[in-house]
């Protein structure tokens, strides 16, 4: 998968980089931002002119009300939902992608329309002017005009907030953003991942107690209901499809079985999709009354309110609708939409009303905590193929008490006068340490409405208490070398070189955990060091993607670099995960930062800082089609093949990266994502220079070395491959070679390969210290008249370049 690429220069003068997995999801994501531009613009029109417009999107909005009311009028509201279903739901996903879908291609212009029929009190057939086959695309066409114009609500909300102060108006980005998120958006985890979380977090006892006593019915009878949905009314959809076929196969006049086949499913088509509690109980064995308490939870009925006033819920960002795929119409049944209980809504609809009962909602919350985080501890520890240390629940002495100053050095004799503190997980491994906390808590219904005073409230809950507490933990790692743990025992971590700050929600927190520049603006996130924020679906996507830890480490180092972080604008995190797999998502570093960071090479140059200023931000849109297509056709959702979408490499640096990593070689982790952060041109070069020694050595059986290095934000590293005999002499050579030329490039890390003919490595060496002053490596360093850093050839950067990805060739969506 290529990566497509537009610049888009705003009307104010921003330029924008676009960037998206084909050509049709980069002109969607251009049409959309030419979409918010001109209604800005239109917004300032109607400024300038006096007239408020708020008014101008009442009216309307009362007047695309008005049409979608005359379209349906005579039609019978169920099926009429039934034939949006055939319409806009593909019976097989592998003739979905989402790079190219567009508004009118979204569920939510369904929801709409129920909410017309909701408000009309979901009449039944009478007299209508047309078949209601006839009026389905206009209906789609006239709903997206109000999905669009909830859109547009939101900007105007956010328009509002340019006057009031910089932290306000960041919250009111993030909240247009979410509440956008959250108007178009449905089906927003893969079924077999949803299926892991809620195993997790709702499958134990106290949960099932919980539920049981204040919901009236458990995990396992939502379950039991959601499968009898699908294997009843899909039992009935089969039966009608098998006698239509049956008859044309007869070539004979159809019967009256036949005829009614025909008659529901192209003109009544909602008898079809039309259920009763007391079908789900004779199916279940469930008692009827236990049935019922589900399907209200996930449905919605009228409920006195008119079209109009519904729709306009609609467009202030409280749809009605959200999270429910059932209607309940009374006499009738309970007709089942697309998204019925579906599996990423139920901890949610679930959890509300438990909420409500403070006693209940503590021990609950409290179960639910632990078994998430522990879900994230294995999902962390899967990423690097289970190396290292994983420290579950960690109690640690963090700060002195108010008015006491306490040493928490590992030399410390007060260290328990401390505050003890606790982290969901700490992984250890080869130099590199995950300060990960888990945020299990929901944001709540008004904060995903957009309601800025709930979400900066929410977002100081979960996202800011969550970064500081692993920002804490990292200080004091990073000041001390070790922790004091609680039980007063010391935990010496000596070798820790790069600390990286997790933040893991249990929720899916969608563009509000990706702008992290209006985070920062709005004070949620305070730290220098900014933590990477990912939720726990993505996190377990991306253990199923990434089956090398070096392209883990590689992903972590980009995601949490200060630059990439605050100039991305994404909605899916997934969509970055999968840029990157193809071999982008790479942004010059701050040459001025990263010089004063890691002296020692070359000072930036004008053209440094240029390339680096020119970047600006880069709004990313769909790349996971491919990604859909592997888990729809795994899930069964998808009839077309598709295989795992996995990140290229050149051949000769893959072969030295499994070699460390087998033999668990002293720094393999680090290294080997310092190689794979390199583009495919510079491992490339590097292949092609290391290659050349080993030639060299075959031809004149003489000792050849090749040294290349590099800086980023986890600083300097240096390389030196050797070939030749590995005789003590050559590998005393090496070994000092290697100390002189680090400490000369003040280098914060080096590894040596001394390369079989193979080349293969037939031993490393590895040097982590950081630099510091040494007179003899100096005088060493002379004698070997080593090349100063600012006389050696520049080394390619990692820029991204296109890699291919290896998958099959068509593309779905994942809903």
């Amino acid at each position: 998968m290529t990566s497509h690429e537009a610049v888009y220069i705003s009307p104010e003068g921003q330029r924008l980089r676009v960037v998206a997995g084909s050509s049709a999801a980069l002109e969607s994501a251009v049409q959309l931002l030419v979409a918010y531009a001109d209604a800005e613009e239109k917004e300032k029109e109607t400024e300038r002119e006096g007239v408020r417009s708020a008014v101008g999107l009442a009216v309307e909005v009362e007047r695309t009300a008005t049409a979608l009311s005359d379209l349906l009028s005579g039609h019978d509201a169920l099926d009429v939902m039934s034939m949006l279903r055939q319409y806009l739901v593909p019976p097989d996903l592998a003739l979905w992608s989402e790079g190219g879908s567009r508004i009118a291609d979204s569920w939510a212009c369904a929801e709409v329309v129920a909410l017309v029929l909701l408000g009309s009190g979901l009449p039944e057939r009478s007299n209508p002017s047309a078949r209601t086959a006839e009026i389905v695309p206009d209906l789609v066409q006239a709903a997206a005009r109000v999905v669009y114009l909830a859109d547009f609500a939101s900007m105007a909300t956010r328009a509002e907030a340019v006057q009031q102060s910089a932290s306000e108006a960041a919250v009111s980005d993030i909240a247009w953003r979410l509440r956008s998120y959250e108007t178009t958006v449905r089906g927003r985890q893969y079924v077999s991942m949803a299926e892991r979380i809620n195993e997790a977090t709702l499958r134990r006892p106290n949960a099932d107690a919980t539920w049981r006593r204040v919901l009236g019915f458990g995990y396992a009878d939502v379950l039991a209901v959601r499968e009898t949905l699908v294997d009843v009314l899909g039992a009935e959809h089969q039966a009608v499809l098998e006698r239509i076929a049956d008859a044309a196969a007869t070539d004979a006049a159809p019967d009256a079985g036949t005829l009614a086949a025909l008659r529901s499913l192209f003109m009544t088509p909602s008898v079809l999709d039309l259920i009763t509690p007391g079908q789900v109980a004779g199916h279940t064995g469930l008692d009827p009354d236990v049935v019922t308490r589900v399907l209200d939870v996930f449905s919605v009925a009228p409920n006195g309110r008119t079209s109009l006033e519904l729709i306009e819920e609609f467009v202030a960002g409280r749809n009605p609708m959200a999270g429910k795929g059932i209607i309940k119409a009374p006499g009738r049944g309970y007709l089942v939409l697309p998204g019925a209980i579906a599996l990423d809504e139920i901890r949610r609809a679930a959890e509300a009303p438990i909420a409500k009962d403070a006693a209940a909602w503590a021990k609950y919350g409290k179960g639910r905590d632990a078994t998430a985080e522990a879900l994230v501890a294995d999902t962390f520890h899967r990423l690097v193929q289970g190396h290292g240390d994983i420290h579950r629940q960690l109690r640690y002495r963090a700060a002195p008490r108010a008015g006491q100053a306490v040493d928490l050095s590992a030399s410390s004799t007060s260290a328990r006068q401390a505050e003890s503190a606790e982290a969901d997980a700490l992984l250890v491994l080869d130099g590199v340490a995950l300060c990960i906390e888990v945020k299990a808590g929901s944001i709540r219904t008004p904060s995903r409405q957009g309601r800025t005073t709930h979400l900066h409230r929410d977002l100081k809950e979960t996202v800011r208490k969550a970064a500081a507490q692993a920002d804490r933990l990292r200080t004091l790692m990073a000041t001390h070398h070790g922790l004091w743990l609680e039980d007063g025992s010391w935990l010496d971590l000596p070798d820790i070189r790069e600390i990286y700050s997790v933040v893991v929600t249990l929720d899916d927190l969608g563009p509000a955990a990706l702008d992290v520049e209006a985070l920062v603006r709005s004070g949620v996130l305070t730290q220098t060091i900014l933590p990477w924020i990912v939720s726990v679906h993505d996190i377990l996507v991306i253990a199923e993607l990434f089956d090398r830890p070096e392209e883990f480490l590689t992903y972590l180092r980009r995601r949490t670099n200060r630059d990439a972080a605050l100039w991305v604008t994404a909605v899916d995190e997934l969509d970055i995960v999968m840029w990157f797999i193809g071999g982008g998502f790479y942004f010059e570093p701050d040459p001025d930062r990263l010089h004063h960071d890691h002296p020692g090479g070359r000072p930036p140059t004008a053209k440094d800082r240029r390339n680096y200023a020119d970047q600006g931000r880069t709004v990313v849109g769909t790349f996971t089609d491919p990604l859909d297509a592997w888990f729809y056709s795994r899930e069964g959702s998808s009839s077309a093949p598709a295989t795992r979408p996995t990140r290229d490499s050149n051949e000769f640096v893959r072969g030295i990266i499994d070699q460390m990593t087998a033999h668990g070689a002293p720094g393999w982790w680090r290294t080997s994502s310092d190689l794979d952060g390199h583009s495919a041109r510079a491992q490339q070069a590097l292949a092609d220079n290391a290659l050349g020694a080993l030639r060299l050595s075959a031809r004149d059986g003489q000792f050849h070395t090749y040294a290349t290095g590099g800086t980023s934000d986890s600083g300097r590293w240096l390389f030196i491959f050797a070939t030749g005999p590995d005789t003590p002499k050559n590998i005393d050579h090496l070994s000092l070679y290697l100390r002189a030329k680090k400490h000369q490039e003040h280098a914060d890390r080096a590894m040596a390969f001394f390369l079989r003919p193979d080349g293969k490595p037939r031993m490393t060496l590895w040097m982590p210290d950081p630099p510091s002053p040494d007179p003899e490596l100096d005088r060493l360093a002379r004698e070997m008249k080593l090349v100063p850093p600012d006389r050696t050839p520049r080394v390619l950067p990692p820029h991204a370049k296109p890699r291919a990805i290896r998958r099959a060739s068509n593309k779905h969506r994942r809903r």
